[in-house]
């Protein structure tokens, strides 16, 4: 049984998928498998799988339908050995000791869960690297049993993506913590499920190492009809059930509540502005209202205060948002992107 599973979900990702697998082959720990899932495919990055696991006996090749990344991670689970799962994204890379010392750490602590930071870069259309910010750090660090973790949950930086976690595969299937099929919020309920399920110990490190590419055509760079659904509002108010079930004393992390909230709302009028030229301004008025006055939205939205807001420029959006002024709100965020794309590009004839 190797020591560490990591599972890769994959899909019309042929360019990138060289650099993510060559980040894993130099990690200085190699008793590890690499379960590549192949999502349904269309650009040859299924065939590339098939080659890599003819040439690294660590690495194996799953194909299936196109279902969406969470439901390929949940295929790799099922196929894994390790005694460790970690995940990572086709289009990332990994440093070359994130094996080695996450897996020393679970095991010296006995831990079921290590996090760990991650910095970000961001690349061009050509998937070369224009600058990389970081690191991403996880503000707590040590070790931490389930119940220290609550009482000390308003300090932790509950990042939901699950790369930046790295699990026992027993907890997982004890607990039976999955993606499923989700297409969009699928990271979100795999996070709802690790704070509800009690794990032994959780160790925080305060070391990044995973980078986490950022693409013109990645789902954090596009507009996806899907994060406004009634389906993806109702995983997240999954969030809000477990936070007021498992806090100290009742209400007392519902501001957690309220910056998670709000943090889909900046996340919505952003994901508008990508398709400022695309979709008529009429349009994507009526999705940013959807995603503003449904409830949990709205109800945040009111009582929204400056300091639940990571930044200035968020601030300045939310109040715009909070007093309905949504034309205003998509021309502000519309600012926001042009004038970020006009330093990508500054930044990409540099490189040149």
């Amino acid at each position: 049984m190797p020591a560490v599973s990591v599972i890769v979900p994959v899909y019309n990702i042929k360019t990138l998928l060289p650099r993510c697998v060559a980040s894993l082959q130099a990690q200085t720990w190699q008793d590890f498998e690499v379960w590549l899932v192949d999502d349904g495919s269309t650009d040859g990055s299924g065939e590339l799988c098939d080659e890599y696991a003819v040439k690294d006996a660590r690495i194996h090749a799953l194909h299936k339908e196109n279902g969406g990344q969470g439901s390929a991670r949940d295929l790799g689970l099922d196929h894994a050995r390790g005694e460790y799962i970690c995940y990572v994204d086709s289009d990332d890379e990994v440093l070359p000791d994130l094996l080695e010392n996450a897996l020393r750490t679970a095991r010296e602590a006995d831990a079921d869960v290590v996090v760990y930071g991650y910095y970000k870069q961001f690349l061009d259309k050509d998937g070369s690297a224009l600058r990389r910010s970081g690191p991403n750090l996880p503000a707590l660090s040590g070790v931490y049993t389930y119940e220290e973790f609550w009482l000390d949950f308003r300090k932790a930086k509950y990042e939901s993506v699950p790369w930046v976690r790295f699990c026992r595969r027993d907890y997982l299937q004890k607990y039976n913590i999955r993606f499923t099929s989700l297409r969009v919020g699928e990271d979100a309920h795999f996070l709802t499920q690790l704070l509800d399920a009690p794990f032994r110990r959780i160790v925080y490190l305060r070391s990044a190492y995973y980078i986490y590419n950022i693409r013109p055509s990645s789902t954090m760079t596009s507009f996806q009809k899907a994060y406004f659904s009634d389906e993806a509002a109702a995983r997240r108010a999954e969030f809000d059930e477990v936070v007021r079930r498992h806090a100290p004393t009742p209400g007392e992390y519902d501001d957690l509540i309220g910056r998670e909230a709000l943090c889909v709302v900046l996340e919505s009028a952003r994901k508008l502005s990508f398709v400022r030229d695309t979709m008529p301004n009429a349009e994507r008025i009526q999705w940013l209202r959807k995603a503003c006055e449904r409830p949990r939205a709205a109800k945040w939205l009111a009582e929204s205060r400056r300091e639940m807001a990571d930044s200035s420029w968020q601030w300045v959006g939310l109040c715009i948002l909070k007093r309905k002024q949504y034309r205003l709100a998509l021309a502000y965020f519309d600012f926001i992107q042009t004038l970020r794309g006009g330093r990508d590009r500054r930044m990409q004839k540099n490189l040149r």
